[in-house]
């Protein structure tokens, strides 16, 4: 990753056909997070949280606000910047009841559409487990 590039804020919305209760158990737990974000999910402390691909990528990150069947919130330990964060939240159409998987992160500018098929795989296997 090049250093000094500017950083992105990326904000990405997956329509899921599950209820947020159950969407809240695949973003909430290590277990949940394993099954489809990354290969392997480890908690160092109550919040503290590790990230492992098969690829030898590691990213550790710190749960910084969890909103039961709402989002999920993580400060990323390599950040540039401490404003940075990864978050899944769920939204659910009051109207219509369908229900969104948003998912927001920082990514260096240039990279956008990379990490955007990066989620885009992710978020298909989490529809091939849930369902939907």
């Amino acid at each position: 990753m090049a250093t000094g590039n500017a950083r992105i804020k990326i904000e990405l919305e997956y329509p899921l056909r599950s209820s947020p209760t159950i969407i809240y158990q695949y973003i909430s737990n290590p277990s949940g997070l394993q099954s489809w974000f990354a290969d392997h999910v480890g908690v160092k402390s109550g919040t503290q949280y590790v990230f492992q691909w098969d690829d030898g990528t590691k990213t550790e990150a710190n749960l910084i606000k969890n909103v039961v069947n709402k989002y999920v919130k993580f400060s990323v330990a390599a950040s540039p910047s401490p404003e940075e964060f990864l978050e899944f939240r769920i939204q659910q159409d009051e109207i219509t009841g369908d229900v969104d998987l948003l998912i927001t992160e920082f990514v260096d500018e240039g990279e956008e559409e990379m990490a955007a098929s990066i989620w885009d795989a992710a978020v298909d296997s989490l529809k091939y487990i849930i369902g939907g």
